[in-house]
């Protein structure tokens, strides 16, 4: 089969497979690997679609304290058909479409190829069934981005009328984040570029914020000089989150979801500093799917790529400003 994977990631978290030392590292490629079969309590999945999330070159680097196999292929998400049922599989059968977040342990089974396997309880994420109707597209791109929007915000405890202060608002979680919020009838405040502005207003931002033309935070208290009410923060930029957080009025929230909160602000007494980590995962991606699939939000798809293009798409997205879901068509 056909999969886009890394030979090597040059890092060994303990207690990972195979022992010794890891493969140097490698940059992802397209390679030809065998099918894989599927053990008791696992399924295997001929994959339809999958999607691009920034957790992909984390998990390429060794990021992730988990076991490995190589060839480790890439991809979290994904949406096909289950062709193989392994012994002891109850929850799905042959023929099943599924979609979901397909990480588990050891890494390296992922999405990007042509077929995957997955146990029925995924240890680390979460599968289900796809919706009548849902194009398997729409159904890759939902899980992680969906599932970290929709939890960090019910972490946050945002309600009508607050107002949240969004950055990194034109990504993959971002776009998801944007109409959630303003669902709820929360104020949200959006960094856009200008080419942006009018896209992200559609989605629900209520006043967008340039941050090429000048200092976020001040153009955000020019609009705000009370403050917001929550600063969810999507980026990895470290130094920004404490001059964001300070944007923040007393008794509000500000949350990181990619754990760049700093310790110092964590003991905060003056605002509420999380550093949102998923839970309930399956409660999750039913949540979001059916908000998806009742129309409530949408699922903006920024461009859809071809398995040999993935290592490229991957590229592109490690350095940021993406619109959207990248998506990839298998």
């Amino acid at each position: 089969m056909r999969a886009v994977a890394v030979r090597g990631t040059g890092a060994t978290p303990k207690g990972s497979a195979p022992e010794g030392p890891a493969p140097e590292a490698s940059a992802p490629e397209l390679m030809e690997l065998p099918v894989p079969l599927p053990a008791p309590g696992e399924v295997l999945v001929a994959l339809e679609a999958a999607s691009v999330n920034p957790i992909d070159m984390g998990i390429a680097d060794g990021l992730l304290p988990m076991p490995q196999v190589y060839p480790l292929v890439l991809g979290v998400d994904g949406a096909g058909r289950v062709t193989e049922a392994g012994e002891g599989v109850r929850g799905f059968r042959p023929g099943d479409m599924v979609h979901g977040q397909f990480l588990r342990a050891p890494l390296g089974h992922g999405t990007f190829a042509e077929y995957t396997v997955v146990t029925e309880f995924p240890d680390s994420g979460a599968l289900q069934r796809v919706p009548d109707g849902m194009p398997a597209e729409i159904a890759a791109a939902l899980p992680t981005a969906g599932m970290t929007a929709l939890g960090a915000l019910e972490a946050i405890g945002l309600r009508s009328g607050h107002s949240v202060l969004i950055v990194g608002a034109t990504g993959g979680v971002g776009v998801f984040a944007v109409q959630l919020a303003a669902a709820l009838g929360a104020e949200v405040v959006a960094t856009a570029r200008p080419d942006a502005d009018r896209w992200i207003r559609r989605l629900g931002a209520a006043r967008t914020v340039d941050y090429t033309a000048g200092d976020t935070a001040h153009q955000v208290r020019r609009a705000h000089p009370d403050g917001v009410d929550a600063f969810l923060d999507l980026t990895r930029d470290t130094a920004r989150f404490g001059t964001y957080a300070g944007l923040v009025r007393d008794g509000g929230t500000a949350t990181s979801v990619t754990f760049t909160a700093p310790p110092e602000l964590l003991a905060s007494e003056r605002i509420t500093v999380t550093n949102y980590a998923m839970r309930d995962k399956p409660d999750l991606l039913a949540r979001i799917t059916a908000e998806a699939a009742s129309g409530r939000i949408t699922v903006p798809v920024q461009q859809t790529v071809t398995l040999d293009e993935v290592p490229e798409a991957l590229a592109r997205n490690a350095k940021g400003g993406a619109r959207g879901k990248t998506t990839v068509r298998i």
